[in-house]
């Protein structure tokens, strides 16, 4: 008789967990959001059209007269860091006159290749004040 009522108890515990499971099935029924189509149907990743560099200039040269490579030392990091870019043109005369820190703003999409590097459109160069 006691066996009966362990496999009762039992049998009545999981049939109350199935249908608590079953519940909470019901309820979480829920969608992830839809990817955006697009003609290729790969997910892309939306970003901004143009880069900014808050840094000190170290050093530039004109190649070939096409393109004009400076590096940096961006504002922050230690100096043994820095980063070159290479810029589409001669675009030595946006940096003439120009002293210390310096806001630059230029075209993340690459417009050509020197030597299987991207040169990029400079856009602007502003000082920027220590005020």
């Amino acid at each position: 008789m006691r066996q009966i009522k362990i496999a009762l108890i039992t049998a009545l515990f999981t049939l109350m967990a199935l249908v608590a499971l079953a519940f909470a099935t019901a309820v979480a029924d829920a969608e992830l959001a839809p990817n955006r189509k697009n003609t290729l149907g790969v997910s892309e990743v939306y970003q901004g059209r143009y880069s900014y560099l808050i840094a000190l200039p170290k050093d530039g040269q004109v190649l070939e007269g096409k393109y004009t490579n400076i590096r940096f030392w961006p504002l922050g990091e230690p100096e043994l860091y820095d980063v070159s870019v290479l810029f589409c043109g001669d675009v030595t005369e946006k940096f003439n006159g120009k002293l210390g820190v310096l806001a630059v703003a230029y075209e993340t999409r690459a417009h050509a290749m020197y030597k299987q590097v991207s040169c990029h459109e400079l856009l602007g160069v502003s000082e920027v004040s220590a005020k």
